[in-house]
């Protein structure tokens, strides 16, 4: 993307622990200007993975409501299938992913 655009790194964030959730929220698409409906499949404090992800491509911009914490900004930074993988604008802090993730109550898996 020449000018502007997001910086996004991703290797190094890869490490962070993952919540698996099945929760729904809108999202502003910034790019296309509309409001969407998204399904969040897991959750960390630098991201979430959206499945299905209406419309998404690599690079798109949107905006989620998260419970708890309001509007965060997310950058698309993969695709594949019916996925899309989004990396936060900054990463929450332990108190703010605490309450999103209380808010949205992950999935526990059963042993």
């Amino acid at each position: 993307m020449p000018g502007g655009g997001a910086q996004l790194s991703v290797t190094e964030l890869r490490t962070a622990m993952r919540h698996r959730v099945d929760h729904v929220v809108r999202a502003e698409h910034l790019n296309r200007g509309c409001e969407i409906e998204v399904r969040l499949r897991n959750l960390s404090a630098n991201g979430v993975l959206i499945d299905p992800a209406p419309g998404l491509q690599r690079g798109d911009r949107i905006i989620l409501r998260l419970p708890a914490l309001g509007r965060i900004e997310a950058y698309c930074i993969w695709t594949v299938d019916t996925r899309a993988g989004c990396q936060f604008e900054r990463v929450l802090r332990p108190a703010e992913f605490d309450a999103v993730l209380a808010g949205i109550r992950p999935i526990v898996a059963a042993h």
